[in-house]
């Protein structure tokens, strides 16, 4: 059977019912529907350190590299400029923070801060509609037949969008 977390307040009652209450084992397990191990555990917990629970388990697992500050950093960082490369980001970190990270930490910390890896759409910032429309006017004078043209779209476009669709 899978072991699975009990709350500490179910944990506290243990002790009271056991020495204050005067119950046995059998009748705390049969009331609170939890096991003999549990309940014996938890009554040594008490006597040994006065709480129901052991006090000096630490978390368990790696450690965090990131620390607070550094993730937040990168929150800001993001927030800030939302297009930028996972390559970039390390940089950034390197000289900003002094702390060096491999790519799929990156990418787990930004997931961790509840960023996405969504499609990258740049718009050109100095797209002006009223020139747009009097180069459409001036084209179309120029130009009897629409199929006679090809347009190409170069405004957001640098060494590594061919490769990398996603930011």
């Amino acid at each position: 059977m899978p072991r699975r977390p009990i709350s500490r307040d179910l944990k506290a009652r243990i002790p009271v019912l056991f020495y204050e209450q005067g119950m046995k084992v059998a009748q705390i397990r049969h009331v609170l529907g939890v096991g003999k191990t549990l309940v014996y555990d938890t009554l040594k917990f008490h006597n040994q350190y006065g709480v129901p629970y052991n006090p000096n388990i630490g978390h368990k697992g790696r450690p965090r590299i990131l620390s607070s500050a550094d993730a937040e950093f990168l929150f800001n960082l993001l927030s800030r400029r939302k297009t930028l490369f996972l390559e970039e980001i390390q940089e950034l970190l390197l000289t900003y923070r002094g702390i060096h990270l491999s790519t799929p930490t990156i990418l787990r910390s930004m997931q961790h801060l509840y960023f996405s890896r969504k499609r990258i759409h740049s718009q050109a910032e100095e797209r002006n509609d009223l020139e747009r429309s009097a180069w459409m006017n001036m084209i179309a004078d120029l130009v009897p037949n629409p199929d006679m043209l090809m347009f190409t779209d170069e405004a957001s476009r640098n060494r590594r969008t061919q490769q990398r669709r996603y930011g």
